[in-house]
């Protein structure tokens, strides 16, 4: 591969790096819509924001076997692992967001970083056989890769604790963007006077920040996933990206056969440069070259004296059975003796059949542990697990759903938040409507449609605003025993006021004359709930009055739950009328 005019290789790959990680922070800025904008605008995003996820051929293999379909908006990520064929591991070196930041966070911190790595490299030097060199130590990304794949295949879905797009995206939307915009808010306001008001503040809330202060259930958890990934560069760098990634394992499965071949494929025995900078530990003056782990970043490929290193396009050549093989070549001049003579042949995959067992045995147990726990202790559905609009059957939602939090990142009033264990462990992550999560505006709005459109995998399938209403995602029951007009005769009717159907799905009864607490007849309305109406927005639960976070005198349960059985005085009330 001859370099583009006299630039160095590692320039390129900042530059391409650069502007894909401020293309993937340009559409997480971009996939929101406030409630001021779907009401005076059509409440379309202007599409591609889910364009990352649709690249990544990890998440669409787990979302396929869950479901076990072919979702055709994965098209990209089949792209991707056909130019992973041609180049290489390419992707994790150029193209991955997350690979990025961990390049910056390494090089801000680099002479810290550089310590602790070689103490840590210290410890361990004694070890004997591969682990010392982290050749056992990388099986781990692929007993990953198993697990997630198998558990997948038995529909208990776990790509969402190991993808890195998913675990960069929640840890941006659900702790850092509340925590930029807290943190800009108060900077505005100490700023109050001269030009930040005037010229920062505009630009800054239209550009760089969320339009509103969200607050997210699992935000800790998210940021503490995300966090673990950066600090595991003070153990060495890429940990995550070496040792742990199952998408990296899958593109160092398809890059042992890439087309783009390293010359000279072993360490030469001038310097040894490159082996000390590679950064995926890709050379190694034993064994050679690994295309399995390298991510192309050329750092060798500049940084060598003698410019004898280089990347070529070779394919291996496949031998006639009554050919003789051709004599191996002879090395360069200059390049030196090397450590172990090559053919090219890619080298065995850093995975035992032990620890492909133990992948596939972990990958199976989960999904039988939670059966034999269902069994033994059975937990009915959670009345008020309720998911997103036309979020269908709840096995099938799971198995699609692959946690990566577009949708609660474009959720305008923030009433989708991802759930924690009232779907078990499978369904951490997996968003669900709180209506009283926030005590205002934590409602589905009744004409938004956006998390349909940015649901990359169709869990949460795109409907427009009549096919929503048409589907409606719970029905509102009142408890008398809370509810004013019912409990105290005190007039109340904020929830039929709040209700956005036109025709209202929470209806009055007419005026009853009765006492109040004092003693004073009064005449009262009390509602009740159409329930044929209902499409379960939540408006009426987060508005209604009562002190928050006590419930809500109304509230919304799943379409397939029972009846509570709480409007006891409901049917002698329609009697008495």
């Amino acid at each position: 591969m001859r370099r583009p005019l006299w630039i160095p290789w590692r320039w390129w790959r900042r530059a391409v790096q650069l502007a894909l990680l401020v293309a993937f922070l340009w559409l997480f800025r971009r996939t929101e819509l406030s409630v001021d904008q779907l009401i005076s605008g059509d409440g379309l995003l202007p599409g591609g924001e889910n364009l990352f996820f649709r690249i990544d051929p990890l998440a669409g293999a787990a979302a396929m076997l869950g479901a076990r379909q072919f979702i055709a908006a994965f098209w990209p990520a089949t792209v991707v692992l056909g130019l992973t064929l041609v180049f290489g591991r390419f992707f994790c070196g150029w193209v991955c967001p997350l690979g990025a930041l961990l390049d910056v966070f390494h090089r801000l911190l680099r002479p810290l970083a550089r310590r602790t790595n070689k103490w840590i490299a210290l410890l361990f030097s004694n070890s004997r056989g591969p682990t010392a060199r982290g050749g056992s130590a990388k099986q781990l990304r692929y007993v990953l890769l198993l697990m997630v794949l198998v558990a997948a295949l038995f529909s208990f879905p776990l790509v969402g604790f190991f993808d890195p797009f998913a675990l960069l995206l929640r840890g941006l939307a659900f702790w850092f963007d509340p925590m930029l915009f807290k943190g800009a808010e108060s900077a505005f306001s100490h700023f109050s006077e001269g030009w930040t008001p005037e010229v920062l503040q505009p630009f800054a809330e239209k550009h760089l920040l969320p339009f509103r202060a969200a607050v997210f259930q699992l935000a800790g958890f998210s940021a503490a996933l995300l966090g673990v990934i950066f600090l595991l560069e003070f153990v060495a760098r890429r940990f995550w990206c070496r040792f742990l990634c199952p998408a990296g394992a899958m593109f160092s499965l398809f890059a042992r056969w890439s087309w783009v071949k390293r010359t000279p494929s072993g360490v030469c025995g001038s310097c040894g440069d490159c082996v000390s900078m590679c950064r995926m530990k890709a050379l190694d003056a034993a064994t050679g070259f690994s295309p399995a782990d390298c991510t192309l970043c050329m750092d060798c490929v500049d940084g060598c004296p003698k410019r004898i290193a280089g990347f070529v396009f070779r394919r291996k050549k496949r031998l006639s059975k009554n050919k003789p093989s051709p004599p191996a070549p002879l090395p360069h001049a200059g390049e030196g003796s090397f450590a172990k003579k090559s053919n090219h042949a890619p080298r065995p995959v850093d995975l035992s059949r032990r620890s492909a067992l133990l992948g596939i045995a972990l990958g199976a147990a989960a999904p039988g542990v939670a059966a034999i726990v269902q069994k033994v202790h059975p937990r009915p559905l959670d009345p008020f697990l309720i998911r997103p609009p036309g979020a269908g059957d709840e096995s099938t939602f799971l198995s699609l759903c692959i946690r990566c939090g577009e949708c609660m990142k474009v959720c305008p009033s923030n009433v989708l938040q991802p759930a924690m264990l009232e779907a078990g462990v499978q369904g951490v992550f997996s968003p669900k409507l709180l209506p009283r999560h926030i005590f205002e505006q934590s409602n589905c709005e009744y004409s938004c449609t956006l998390c349909g459109q940015v649901c990359p995998t169709g869990a949460i399938p795109r409907l427009d605003e009549e096919a929503k209403h048409a589907q409606p995602v719970g029905k509102a029951y009142f408890d008398h025993a809370r509810c004013l007009p019912w409990a105290e005769n005190t007039s109340c009717v904020r929830c039929e006021e709040m209700c956005p159907i036109a025709d209202k799905a929470i209806k009055l009864l007419p005026a009853t004359t009765v006492r109040d607490k004092s003693g004073a007849e009064i005449e009262i309305q009390r509602p009740y709930v159409d329930r044929d109406r209902c499409v379960g927005c939540g408006i009426c639960e987060s508005n209604c009055p009562l002190p928050f976070p006590g419930d809500s005198a109304i509230r919304v349960r799943r379409v397939d739950a029972p009846d509570p059985g709480t409007e006891t005085l409901l049917k002698a009330a329609h009697r008495q009328s």
